[in-house]
């Protein structure tokens, strides 16, 4: 049995969770095409992580490098019409948004096409 059957507590429940990818149209430094994506994790409610994942090549997502740029991040609480924009580095950041659905849009380099995704603060 497991144990959360025997203390009669419910499983823990992941914490929300979504990723934007976002593709650099020039020439990318190692790769032509880069893309890369910003992961968005909710760590209490109302607050959202943000990291970076690694740099990889558009043409094959596969062959990646250890390194990632700085990402663009905009953000948008439907609920409450609260907003901001943040640059997010190989350190990440946190930003209190407020509950409810966030949309966000994250973008790296110039020329380039921006990801998009919603997650529930």
């Amino acid at each position: 049995m497991a144990a959360s059957a025997i203390l009669g507590a419910a499983p823990a429940a992941a914490a929300p969770s979504a990723s934007a990818t976002s593709t650099y149209l020039w020439v990318a430094d190692p790769f032509p095409f880069g893309v890369e994506t910003v992961h968005a994790t909710v760590t209490k409610p109302g607050v959202v992580h943000f990291t970076v994942g690694r740099m990889c090549a558009g043409l094959n997502p596969s062959a990646c490098v250890d390194y990632s740029m700085p990402m663009s991040v905009a953000w948008v609480n439907f609920a409450t019409g609260a907003t901001g924009t943040l640059t997010v580095d190989r350190n990440g950041a946190t930003v209190k948004t407020g509950r409810g659905t966030i949309g966000l849009g994250a973008m790296f380099g110039t020329p380039a096409i921006p990801g998009a995704t919603t997650i529930n603060a």
